[in-house]
């Protein structure tokens, strides 16, 4: 057995048994979303028989293991770190790829906290990886430094256009407008560092294939597995250093092996409660209201339409929410309220006569904006706008009235309230339990246990 390792792939020839049967369990998956669709309608006999439903049996499990004619494994790089788990020697034909150009300061960054040096060392001294920090200990920082550190043409991948105009914005401060292109939004700018919106570097992989590379930053990590994201890190294998920045190196849908297959595994981990301990970040203090929602209704198998029943037709919720909002607000709180559906912000937003970021116009930012600079108050946010990626500084209290289920999405909403700030050591978090929905009882239940897990500061009312 002969293992090579190369920038883009490793090849495994000759495997025994037990090391194809290791690969063959690690690199395979289930489709959770798939799984969960297939169960709602396997009690429909109609929608059971149905071409659909048996090809969704067909994609529900997959593996990204390939071989060739002869037996050989072909594994994605990312996964590296597995020969060395198995003892396997190989041998190393990774290499730096890529123009080397220097970066003189512009304008001298903050300097980097013990942690934030010691992931930038990191990314230097490896090939690939992933930088998994809470919101608010410098992902973005740490990218700027390790770009200057590593001094090659580089490209800073980013889920959507706000979170790209924000990297955009810190590296153009850093380094300069000569020296910063931005890729996407009706702009195709490619300079010695790019900042590219992932749908438009997907449509034009094969441009920055010929940029001579040398680094790739892929921000909010957790999106590889989505098509695009990894469309994206499988064709651009052959840089030399490729990481992911996250608060969330995991996802809730089955498919975390797509994360490590593009970008490699942990290289550091700081969380929230490792924030918190270490006074980086806002101390949580977790209030928890059961709400009786009087509707008897349950979709046991349909989130959205028990958000319906229970939160968004239901006076009982609304109004607990809303006066809870405007105490907070009349005290001379700054609030933020995420929710899951623009319907349910809208009508808040208008009746506390607070704006709205629902993602869908240009305002949205700007309303963002006006929170950190103390224009206002209070802002309402769908969770797909501010719930992820979006810089909101002064927020002292998190009211999350979105009702997510999974563990991810959480950390990611919480990150918007535990930045530190001078005179702000602390976040009020407000969440609720609605006492009328079992799913979303039981989703709530989840979240207390999570928030137990960072602070005992948890009290349910």
């Amino acid at each position: 057995m002969k293992a090579t390792v190369s920038n883009e792939q490793i090849v495994i020839k000759d495997p025994d048994t037990a090391t194809t049967d290791f690969f063959k369990e690690i690199l395979s998956y289930t489709d959770k979303a798939k799984a969960y669709q297939l169960k709602r309608m396997a009690s429909n006999p109609f929608q059971r028989s149905s071409a659909y439903y048996k090809q969704l049996q067909k994609e529900v499990k997959g593996s990204i293991l390939q071989t060739n004619g002869g037996g050989d494994l072909i594994i994605p790089s990312g996964f590296t770190n597995f020969l060395d788990t198995l003892k396997i020697k190989f041998d190393d034909k990774r290499k730096s790829t890529g123009v080397n150009t220097s970066y003189p300061w512009a304008n001298k960054p903050l300097a980097l906290r013990d942690y934030q040096d010691e992931a930038v060392e990191l990314m230097v001294n490896n090939y690939r990886g992933i930088i998994n920090f809470a919101t608010g200990l410098g992902k973005t920082l740490v990218a700027v430094h390790a770009i200057r550190k590593c001094n090659k043409k580089s490209l800073v991948i980013c889920p959507s256009e706000s979170i790209a105009k924000q990297f955009y914005d810190e590296l153009v401060y850093a380094f300069g407008k000569n020296k910063v292109g931005f890729y996407g939004d009706g702009k195709k700018k490619i300079a010695d560092i790019t900042v590219g919106i992932a749908a438009s570097v997907n449509k034009h992989v094969d441009v920055f294939v010929k940029h001579g590379l040398g680094l790739v930053i892929i921000d909010e990590v957790h999106h590889v597995p989505a098509v695009t994201f990894y469309s994206i890190a499988a064709g651009l294998s052959h840089v030399g250093k490729m990481f992911g920045l996250s608060a969330t190196d995991f996802r809730s849908d089955g498919k975390d092996i797509f994360i490590t297959a593009g970008c490699g595994h942990v290289l550091i981990r700081r969380d929230i409660k490792w924030g918190v301990a270490n006074n980086w970040l806002a101390a949580p203090y977790f209030i928890v209201r059961h709400v009786d929602t009087t509707s008897q209704k349950q979709f046991p198998y349909d989130k959205l339409k028990n958000y319906k029943e229970h939160v968004l037709n239901c006076k009982e919720m609304k109004d607990r929410i809303k006066t809870d909002m405007k105490a907070l607000l009349d005290s001379g709180k700054k609030v933020l309220c995420l929710v899951d559906q623009v319907a349910h912000g809208q009508e808040l937003a208008t009746e506390l006569g607070i704006p709205f970021a629902t993602g869908q116009d240009k305002q949205s930012q700007e309303y963002v904006n006006q929170l950190n600079n103390d224009e206002i108050n209070g802002l309402v946010g769908t969770d797909g706008k501010v719930g992820e990626g979006t810089d909101t500084r002064k927020v002292e209290v998190l009211i999350l009235a979105n009702f997510v289920a999974s563990k991810g999405p959480v950390i990611q909403a919480l990150g918007r309230g535990l930045r530190l700030y001078p005179g702000k050591t602390k976040c009020i978090v407000l969440d609720y339990i609605p006492t009328g929905s079992d799913m979303l009882k039981r989703h709530a239940y989840g979240r207390i246990d999570f928030y137990k897990e960072i602070t005992d500061k948890v009290k349910v009312i």
